[in-house]
């Protein structure tokens, strides 16, 4: 009785450790990379057993905020949030709400083409420069109908456009977005006969001319064309962002196994 009445206020206690820790974090006073103070020395400054503040550590690392190597020599190290952890949350809630990729597909094309459209308004030389390697390695793949290469070129192309992109929040729930149909994406690209990988090229290339010459509208607009051939048919499928058949093929196969006949 007395630990299950301890516990409660060590989880309360290991809350508000982990909650001024993550403000030092997300302020600056912890910058990404930092390695952490050693548990001797973090118990001593918040006066917390180390079960308090090894719950703290974990409220923490859940969250992508750090990570613990453990063993001699480990502790904790401050890192970034990894957008793919996010999206998986992201992708469970929208899964469980039966969401189809017509209606992810909507919100996709509801923002990138506005990215692209701000791309336009405000680039510089580099940014120019990777948007026109990745469309000139998509090019080099098309013509060799290299569906492979293709297809890394295209979602590098799509990724350069968020991520060059001037507004942050924007730029993030689109990444949140492409994380969800990346894979079903370049499965679609691999599937592409070489006229197809050929008219995306030739399109990507049109946008970055469009970007280049600071044409905000027409890259608008092209783009939103452009977005409606980016996934494979069947719009009205449900997202399934776990791949069940991958999971039960890495479980041990437990199905009873013939025992082989000996020779009498």
């Amino acid at each position: 009785m007395v630990a299950m009445a301890a516990s409660p206020r060590v989880h309360k206690t290991g809350e508000a450790v982990a909650g001024v820790l993550r403000r030092r974090i997300v302020n600056g006073e912890l910058p990404i990379g930092t390695r952490l103070p050693t548990e001797e020395e973090l118990t001593e400054a918040f006066g917390i057993a180390r079960t308090t503040l090894r719950e703290a550590l974990r409220i923490l690392e859940s969250q992508g905020l750090i990570h613990i190597k453990r063993g001699r020599g480990g502790g904790g190290t401050v890192t970034m949030p990894d957008v793919s952890r996010l999206s998986e949350s992201f992708a469970v809630v929208l899964q469980l709400q039966d969401t189809t990729f017509s209606d992810l597909d909507m919100a996709r094309r509801l923002i990138e083409p506005e990215l692209a459209a701000w791309l336009a308004s405000s680039h510089d030389d580099d940014d120019l420069a990777a948007l026109r390697e990745a469309a000139e390695a998509a090019k080099e793949a098309a013509d060799a109908d290299d569906r492979n290469a293709f297809a890394a070129a295209a979602s590098r192309f799509h990724t350069l456009i968020v991520e060059r992109a001037r507004n942050t929040t924007l730029a993030l729930f689109s990444k949140l977005l492409n994380e969800l149909v990346e894979n079903r994406y370049l499965l679609g690209a691999r599937r592409a006969d070489k006229p197809l990988m050929q008219r995306a090229a030739r399109s990507y290339a049109k946008l970055l001319n469009l970007i280049d010459t600071g044409d905000a509208d027409g890259a608008r607009r092209h783009w939103q064309q452009q977005m409606t051939y980016m996934i494979e048919s069947n719009p009205e499928d449900l997202i399934d962002y776990y791949d069940t058949d991958t999971d039960a093929a890495a479980l041990p196969d437990r199905r009873k196994k013939p025992t082989p006949k000996t020779r009498t």
